[in-house]
């Protein structure tokens, strides 16, 4: 297992990396609310780190820091490659996940960068939970999707289902 950081370790990371003072407050955001999610769905009895989640929610946008196009959560794993599990999260994170032939389509190394772990589902729909510091509608999130890429496109569908997934794990 690989080392696990501490919240204030996340946080010195995130600010030596050259974040914004702006995707810093967004990334504590998401954090918060991903731990939100991971206590409740722990309270349910599923296995889930909370602890993780939380620091893994600090790191997830650190790839902003070189770019803040649909490359940031590459970046962010090239970032953070002493630290496995934390750079697939930042892989992982995007909408409700990339897969490979759309990863190919938007210029990415291909692979599919969708969320596997229940902590990478958390983050990922804690982040869509989240514009700029602030918790909005998972449903706005939704309607953006719609209107930017189609109700039947395959990216809108992922965020349903992730949305989906995390309210019957954590009654959210």
């Amino acid at each position: 297992m690989e080392k696990r950081l501490k919240k204030g370790e996340a946080l010195e990371i995130l600010e030596k990396s050259g974040c914004s003072k702006q995707v810093i407050e967004h990334c504590k955001a998401v954090s918060k609310r991903a731990a939100e999610i991971a206590e409740k769905i722990k309270a349910r009895g599923h296995e889930i780190d909370p602890g993780f989640v939380e620091t893994a929610g600090l790191l997830h946008d650190i790839g902003r820091s070189r770019t803040h196009d649909i490359q940031h959560g590459i970046e962010g794993a090239k970032i953070l490659s002493d630290y496995p599990e934390y750079a697939r999260v930042c892989e992982r994170h995007i909408g409700g996940g990339i897969d490979e032939k759309e990863a190919r389509r938007l210029g990415l190394p291909p692979a599919d960068y969708l969320p596997e772990t229940i902590e990478e589902k958390v983050i990922a729909h804690a982040d869509n939970t989240i514009e700029g510091a602030e918790v909005t509608a998972i449903e706005d999130t939704i309607k953006a999707y719609e209107k930017k890429f189609g109700r039947s496109h395959p990216a809108t569908k992922r965020v349903v289902e992730l949305s989906e997934e995390i309210k019957k794990l954590s009654e959210e």
